[in-house]
């Protein structure tokens, strides 16, 4: 956190867009099986080693911290949120049971593009490129940081249009979910959405100061996706259903002079459906904060750009506010997001009927998860807050829900029966797995989802022996094979499934017409893939 953070930088209480930062794409310019797996070697063998040490520090230092700096308690969720949340209602309670109810578990993974719509575009019919017709008039154009490719961020001006659109479409998700999934109350159900899902036009939704909060108690952009997502999942259907909304990506201007400098949050809003009329909210709403930025993660804005004469040649717009869109936060030198803010108000949190997931792990109905975010798996951020908590004595204390009540355990020692991750540019990596004999990890991507889930084995020169796991929906199973010559893993990558489009063809809405001015048409149509039930392994 900046030493000049504001003293006035509350969270989530703002209405109004803004000139916000720029996009991300996890797997722009790096399309290839072979470039994704010379970068990944280049950061095994030098980067790796060194992060995982400072991974490790981090770990140990924020377990240890206190509350420092003191900036004024936030308006976290606007006055609106905070009057659907009575404080009695959320103080945590002792757990009255940690025996699990689920023997089964099956994920349906919502795959739809969440990267940057490309400036040019093939004309199929003359073979040449042209303007891609979504980003014309829009002031949000960039680049990623390790490609060419012109790009924008899609969004409506009208943020709070913006965001009751992407709510409908998650509910359209949701709704086709249902319907195509298992019945039976002993299966837990996960819906798995991609990361940057809610992302709007500047790149990110804007946190703003308390001041907003006078502006008659209204609800802010992120109080309104909050407040979107808690009714989908209080519902009577949904009791034994598990979401991870993808992310939403937030900024907050610093107070300084740069009208640039910006801090920058990417959280994933994760919520146990409930019945309300027989059971509470307690235990049901967290907060898991992305921790690393990639260097993908946002768009370089055109100012920044060495050929932006060129490229504003190319595109002939006659637009001033090409140059809204903020600094790409990594290429700045900012390699975190700004999640300090998020553990000082924990409390806060609290009382709004949230808890915090920060260091990527929680209980639910007994039974252990870990969740990650993109970089954050790449990176091993659940193993090594395992391994950093083992060395130091087993302390770290972790959400486990259960019952209508919350209470702070250990992180298991047998590690997660299922892993989270949701991501826009990655793959499950088995470096970074923290799997219980026989647990499942699930991945659900925004760039490669028309992409099938498979796997290979032995092809990496630089790594003969281990395997790689592709695809934009993706279920692999870890089990430990010890005996009297040798200790390894194996893994099996779940092929049982199948996609549905969630807008078929012979439906009523059009689904190019659904996601027109939001989500870009020119990768793939959204769709879910349905997992088979499979088994939740025992703890040992």
């Amino acid at each position: 956190m900046p030493s000049s953070y504001s003293e006035e930088s509350p969270l989530l209480v703002s209405n109004q867009s803004h000139n916000a930062p720029g996009r991300h794409d996890e797997r722009v310019g790096m399309n290839s099986t072979e470039q994704r797996r010379k970068k990944y070697n280049m950061f095994r063998t030098f980067v790796l080693p060194v992060a995982c040490l400072i991974v490790v520090l981090i770990i140990v230092k924020d377990a240890i911290s206190t509350n420092h700096g003191k900036e004024a308690k936030p308006s976290f969720l606007s006055p609106s949120l905070r009057d659907d949340h009575d404080d009695k209602d959320h103080k945590s309670q002792s757990q009255k049971s940690s025996s699990p109810s689920y023997t089964k578990v099956q994920t349906l993974s919502f795959q739809i593009y969440t990267g940057g719509a490309p400036a040019f575009i093939m004309d199929e019919s003359t073979g040449k490129e042209r303007k891609n017709h979504e980003c014309k008039g829009l002031h949000s154009y960039g680049q990623p940081e390790d490609s060419e490719t012109l790009q924008c961020y899609l969004g409506l001006e009208n943020t709070a249009m913006d965001v009751q659109r992407r709510l409908d479409i998650m509910t359209d998700a949701v709704n086709r979910a249902y319907d195509i999934s298992s019945k039976d109350e002993s299966t837990l159900k996960i819906f798995l959405a991609p990361e940057f899902y809610f992302r709007g036009l500047d790149g990110a939704f804007e946190f703003s100061t308390e001041e907003a909060e006078d502006k008659a108690g209204e609800c802010s952009d992120i109080c309104h996706i909050l407040k979107g997502l808690e009714n989908i999942a209080a519902h009577k259907r949904f009791e034994n259903w598990l979401f991870l909304f993808g992310t939403v990506i937030a900024s907050e201007a610093l107070p300084r002079e740069d009208t640039f400098d910006y801090q920058f949050y990417n959280f994933a809003p994760l919520y146990k459906g409930f019945d309300p009329a027989t059971s509470q909210r307690i235990g049901k709403n967290f907060i898991v904060p992305k921790r690393y930025v990639s260097n993908i993660d946002f768009l370089t804005p055109l100012r920044h750009l060495t050929n932006k004469t060129m490229t504003m040649e190319l595109l002939d717009e006659d637009n001033h506010t090409l140059y809204k869109t903020l600094m790409n936060p990594h290429a700045s030198g900012q390699k975190r997001y700004g999640n300090n803010i998020w553990n000082r108000y924990k409390d806060e949190l609290t009382i709004l009927g949230y808890n915090m997931i920060e260091y990527g792990w929680f209980f639910m109905d007994g039974i252990s998860f870990s969740v990650e975010i993109c970089l954050d798996h790449l990176v091993h951020r659940a193993l090594m807050t395992y391994m950093a908590d083992v060395v130091t004595g087993s302390k770290t204390r972790i959400p486990s829900s259960a019952n209508d009540s919350v209470e702070w355990v250990g992180i298991p020692k047998h590690q997660a029966q299922i892993s989270l991750v949701s991501s826009a540019g990655m793959d499950v990596t088995v470096a970074s797995l923290a799997l219980a004999n026989g647990g499942h990890i699930f991945l659900q991507d925004g760039m490669e989802g028309n992409v099938p889930p498979h796997k290979t084995y032995g092809e990496d020169d630089c790594q003969p022996n281990e395997y790689e796991f592709f695809g934009g929906s993706q279920c692999v199973k870890r089990t430990a094979v010890i005996s009297a010559t040798d200790v390894t893993f194996g893994y099996e990558m779940n092929m049982e499934y199948k996609d549905y489009d969630l807008y078929p063809e012979n439906g009523g809405k059009k689904w190019k017409d659904v996601i027109s001015g939001l989500f870009s048409s020119t990768a793939y149509r959204p769709k879910l893939t349905v997992y088979d039930p499979v088994n939740i392994t025992l703890p040992l």
